[in-house]
């Protein structure tokens, strides 16, 4: 329990310490987002997988490319995601209609594969919306952010038993007929739980999202190691029968708890369970492609190069700083829009969300507040 009362003393103070925080300053450059946005991006803001054959464009794209953008204080470019996101996923209005998860070419035809929202875009989407009214200090982005949030709570969450309001992985779809709720831990980010307790604190749903988290985040990491998914039925944790692993949804587990600022009370907690993930790594000097929570078994083959540069962040937080170095070393820094679509989208995205990280072109306060390179924090006026 004394943990938690923790947890509620800094959501408090976190409210007043951000009551005032903006950023002013030149853009710096960052020649990996110019690469990646050469690859993936089009002029009129989409962000495109080109692996798939109906050139695909999911909810987490846009959510991702708009994050990159505000780092990067690339304001066009954040712009046009904003504007095609919101006008093709959304239906014109970010507040009234959660984003479609698919859009792509059918037959003939572009628009909406699959109408059902994605809450891991959808929260990063919100967040991203409410740093840029800070950096940029423009208070729409974070009347859309608060109305994206409201949808969030309103049609994503639910009363888990042992854990509390969580967030659902999407509107439909994940609860099971015998009331077991399927969870997935990569789509709730420490530091941004953190952030929508402490800017809308007034909304206590919030707060109770963000110890939810924690708690499923402690829960489901308990082994030592991350699966993708999880099912959670009268208080009891088991792992779906289709999905005994940890692998592509995994790998963003660790990268954001190591990227979440070591202010967060659970922070020190996470990372101490997670030692055998950190003695895994360094005996194998790769992060494999998958690994079983259960039995600590893991694949024989590592994983693609998103995954060795997504780790970097985690093995620093740990206190493993040159093998941090090598693993970073998988990150791309030059705008080559060649080598970028060889990496594919999602790699691409592991890899720019490390890369940026490591070399310092981002943090997150205690608070959860994004800290582009170059923006002090201070009051918009």
């Amino acid at each position: 329990m004394a943990f938690w009362r923790t947890v509620g003393v800094r959501l408090f103070l976190g409210a007043l310490a951000l009551a005032a925080t903006s950023g002013c300053g030149a853009a710096p450059s960052w020649s990996a987002w110019e690469g990646f946005k050469k690859a993936f991006v089009s002029d009129d803001g989409r962000v495109i997988d080109h692996s798939q054959a109906d050139l695909r464009t999911v909810s987490e794209g846009q959510a991702y490319g708009l994050f990159f953008a505000l780092v990067a204080q690339d304001r066009k470019t954040f712009d046009a995601l904003l504007g095609w996101t919101e006008n093709n996923l959304s239906a014109g209005d970010l507040g009234k209609q959660l984003p479609a998860w698919v859009w792509g070419k059918q037959g003939d035809n572009w628009g909406v594969i699959d109408g059902n929202s994605a809450s891991d875009a959808d929260l990063w989407i919100a967040y991203t919306l409410l740093e840029a009214s800070r950096v940029w200090c423009h208070a729409p982005y974070a009347d859309k952010a608060r109305a994206l949030g409201k949808l969030i709570l309103d049609q994503e969450s639910l009363e888990v038993h042992g854990l509390g309001l969580s967030i659902l992985p999407g509107k439909n779809g994940f609860v099971q007929a015998n009331g077991a709720v399927r969870l997935n831990p990569s789509y709730l980010p420490p530091f941004m739980m953190a952030r929508f307790a402490n800017a809308w604190a007034d909304d206590p749903r919030w707060a109770n999202v963000y110890l939810a988290s924690q708690r499923l985040l402690l829960d489901t990491g308990r082994s030592g190691f991350y699966p993708d998914w999880v099912l959670y039925n009268n208080g009891e944790m088991s792992l779906p029968d289709d999905e005994q692993r940890g692998d592509y949804d995994a790998i963003r587990t660790y990268m954001w708890i190591g990227m979440s600022n070591n202010g967060d009370p659970v922070v020190a907690p996470l990372l101490k369970q997670l030692s055998p993930a950190v003695a895994l790594l360094l005996k194998r000097q790769n992060m494999p492609e998958w690994v079983d929570p259960q039995s600590g078994d893991a694949s024989p083959q590592a994983g693609p190069k998103g995954f060795q540069a997504a780790v970097a962040p985690f093995l620093q937080a740990t206190g493993a700083v040159e093998l941090a170095k090598t693993f970073h070393a998988n990150t791309l820094t030059k705008a080559d829009k060649a080598v970028w679509l060889q990496y594919g989208y999602y790699n691409g995205a592991l890899a720019l969300f490390a890369q940026g990280f490591m070399d310092k072109q981002y943090r997150f306060n205690a608070w959860g507040a994004l800290l582009p390179k170059g923006k002090e924090v201070k009051h918009c006026g």
